[in-house]
């Protein structure tokens, strides 16, 4: 009988630490991973999206007026993307 499991001690051994390794990865808590939650903005350069001119007072004034009433009508969040002079 020692003969026995003197010779297959070697295969009972993994099959034990398999089974130990099993339960460990099975019970175990996933990790959560830390997620950053950051929302990127858009920058916006100036001088590239509109051609306002920000030392022309009545032009900023203007796009300001735009945008509030803008903001009345549609009762969301307004954000001037572009200026353009008409007429």
């Amino acid at each position: 009988m020692l003969e026995l499991i003197h010779q297959y001690s070697g295969i009972v051994a993994i099959i034990v630490y398999s089974f130990i390794l099993f339960l460990i990865l099975k019970f175990r808590k996933p990790e959560q991973e830390e997620e950053e939650e950051t929302e990127e903005e858009p920058s916006f350069e100036p001088e590239r999206l509109s051609p306002l001119d920000l030392n022309d007072e009545d032009a900023v004034v203007a796009s300001l007026i735009a945008s509030i009433e803008c903001h009345n009508e549609t009762h969301k969040d307004v954000r001037v993307v572009s200026v353009r002079e008409v007429g």
